[in-house]
This record gives C-alpha cells, sequence and structure tokens, in this order.
C-alpha cells in the first residue's frame, strides 16, 4: 500500500470533525448574506435568495471598522516588530553565548510561560498607568509583546541551540562579531522559525481581547475585538449587521494562516525536534 492509499483512512476518519469544525464558519458567512427575516424564519444552513453583500458595506461603516482595523493592524505591526527585535537575538544568546547565570535566565523566562496574564494584570496595569501609557497603543503594544516574549525566546533559543556550534567557532576565528554571526549566519538558516513566530505573534495580537480591554479605554483606540463586542452590544438586534462584522474580524487572520500554514509548521516542528 503506498503512502497516499494509506492517508485515505485517516482523511475519511477526520472528514465528520472537519464538518463539525467548518459548520459553525458556514453557518455564519451564509447568515451574514441574508437579510433579517431570512435570519428569523429560514432554515440555518439554507442559501440566500439574494446575497446581500451590502450587509458588509453597512456594518464596516455603521461600525467603523475601518478605523478598529488600522488600529488592529498598527498593534500587530508593533507587537511583531518588537517580538522578533527582542526574541531573536535573545534566543541566540541564550543558546550560544556563555555567560554567568545563563541557565537560570533561561530558566525565568520558561517560568514565565508559567504565569497566566490574568494573575498580573493589575500590576501591569499600574506600570503602565504610571508610565502614562493607558489608553494608548504603545501601551497595549508594549502589554502585549512582554506576555509574548518568554514562548517566543523558547521557541528561537530551541532552533539556535540546534545549530553546530562549529559554525560559531569558525566565525570567530574569521574575526567575526555575535552580532555579525547572528546576522550573516544564523539569520538566513532561521527562516522558518522566525516565520513561526511571526505567525503565532500575529494570531495571539489580532484575536487578543483580555489585554486590549485592560488597557484600551477610548473607541477611537480600540483594536477589533473590542470595537466588535461594542458594535454587537449596539446593534444586538440587527443581525445582519453582527454576522458581517464578526466574518470582517476573523477572515483576515484566516486568510493569513491558510497562506502560511506550511511555514507555519516547518517552523514548530523544526524548532521541536531540534530542541
Amino acid at each position: 500500500m503506498t503512502a497516499r492509499n494509506r492517508e485515505w483512512p485517516v482523511a475519511l476518519a477526520l472528514a465528520p470533525v472537519m464538518l463539525v469544525l467548518l459548520a459553525p464558519f458556514a453557518w455564519l458567512i451564509m447568515s451574514s448574506l441574508k437579510t433579517e427575516a431570512e435570519i428569523a424564519q429560514a432554515a440555518p444552513f439554507s442559501w440566500p435568495a439574494n446575497l446581500m453583500w451590502r450587509n458588509y458595506a453597512d456594518a464596516w461603516q455603521i461600525g467603523g471598522f475601518g478605523d478598529l482595523v488600522g488600529n488592529s493592524l498598527l498593534n500587530l505591526a508593533g507587537v511583531v516588530a518588537l517580538t522578533l527585535i527582542t526574541c531573536v537575538p535573545a534566543g541566540y544568546a541564550l543558546a550560544k553565548i556563555r555567560f554567568p547565570g545563563r541557565e537560570w535566565l533561561f530558566y525565568a523566562f520558561i517560568l514565565g510561560l508559567t504565569i497566566p496574564i490574568q494573575a498580573i494584570v493589575i500590576p501591569l496595569y499600574e506600570v503602565l498607568s504610571g508610565l502614562r501609557l493607558v489608553n494608548t497603543l504603545t501601551g497595549i503594544v508594549l502589554a502585549q509583546v512582554s506576555n509574548g516574549i518568554p514562548f517566543g525566546i523558547f521557541l528561537m533559543r530551541s532552533f539556535f541551540i540546534s545549530v553546530p556550534d562549529e559554525l560559531v567557532e569558525a566565525a570567530k576565528i574569521d574575526g567575526a562579531t555575535h552580532f555579525q554571526i547572528l546576522t550573516k549566519v544564523f539569520l538566513p538558516i532561521s527562516s522558518p522559525a522566525i516565520q513561526a513566530l511571526v505567525i503565532i505573534s500575529a494570531l495571539s495580537t489580532w484575536n487578543d481581547f483580555f489585554l486590549p480591554l485592560i488597557v484600551l479605554i477610548s473607541p477611537d483606540v480600540q483594536t477589533l475585538p473590542l470595537g466588535l463586542v461594542r458594535f454587537a452590544g449596539t446593534y444586538s438586534s440587527e443581525y445582519r449587521l453582527v454576522f458581517s462584522g464578526t466574518v470582517i474580524s476573523f477572515l483576515p487572520i484566516i486568510l493569513l494562516y491558510i497562506l502560511t500554514q506550511r511555514r507555519f509548521t516547518e517552523g514548530l516542528t523544526q524548532g521541536a525536534i531540534k530542541g
């Protein structure tokens, strides 16, 4: 039996699970294209008589989704950039540079993975308040970066530690500094791990509701999850608008994952096997 033939039983077994997982998304998308009367009276999975694409335009305009998406994109770009700037060098240092207390420092970062953000939200808010960063996009970016740093360092260190030390020694003999070794030797070969870190950071940042709820107050600086909840509360009886707004909120990040899922899986697999 070929490898492809052996995959068919697994695919058939997983098909019902896939249908159960996809059913809510199918219902939501179809409902977002219906009129209010069809949503109330028609069967949940019935196809609308006329595709109401204007539902998306109405939701976008009424809910101010343009500003919400813009805030979320700025937030995402800031978090991803700072995560890479901090986690990639830190992962390299903890993997390839010997200094006193290196292992204990790594264990301290690992300890951060075990602490839920809810346990430190009060001191985190006090720090941001003291820095006058509450209700600002800068404040939420710093809060989310600090929350994601432990995992980011763990992922990058797991990848870098698998690279032979001989590469570092050879570069040192040629007179390269650690910064040059990182940028010219390690970064070109660590693309899968870096892409996995970018995707994980983007997914968690885009979907984060708790930290923005604590830090962001004014509607003009709120991100998409917060704005969607506010919009759904205001127009709770306008199901077509609520459904359309929900699709607008999750569609970009789902498309991102679909387009990058292979790189995402490769990065996590290499870090897990080699780390």
